[in-house]
């Protein structure tokens, strides 16, 4: 049976979204249908099942890559050593400052504003650190 519209739909979403060109696509849609197809239009359901749950799972862990970056950059922020706990009290700081400048808490960023917000926390580390930096200097 034809993939569904549904389907479509969602996968061309997907691709996108990961940026993948027509080689990358054609590679993808070869390697869920065994060397059947090359185009998405001739895909089954199954086939199409199994490419959109590939480019599911690399969105999710691109996902927590981008969440997990952002929290180490928020500890170095915090001055939290590797072995300090990570409270709520940090995910709370984390998390106004991100719902003040993107409108919603870490867990709900979509990707375009994780890199967004990753670029707005390396410039939030870097201010902390010219204060510290600045700071040090004056009480000498």
């Amino acid at each position: 049976m034809k993939r569904t519209n549904e389907q479509n739909t969602k996968f061309h979403a997907l691709v996108a979204l990961r940026k993948l060109d027509k080689e990358d696509k054609q590679a993808l849609v070869l390697e869920c249908s065994g060397g059947r197809v090359s185009s998405s239009a001739d895909m089954t359901v199954e086939e199409m099942a199994l490419a959109i749950q590939i480019l599911d799972s690399e969105q999710t862990a691109s996902l927590k890559k981008m969440r997990a970056k952002i929290i180490n950059i928020a500890r170095d922020i915090f001055d939290l050593k590797p072995k300090d706990d990570w409270k709520q009290e940090h995910y709370d700081r984390l998390n106004k400052f991100l719902i003040k400048k993107f409108k919603a808490p870490l867990h709900k960023l979509l990707y375009r504003q994780l890199i967004d917000a990753c670029t707005a926390m390396e410039s939030w580390h870097s201010s902390a650190m010219k204060k510290i930096v600045n700071d040090l200097l004056n009480g000498i």
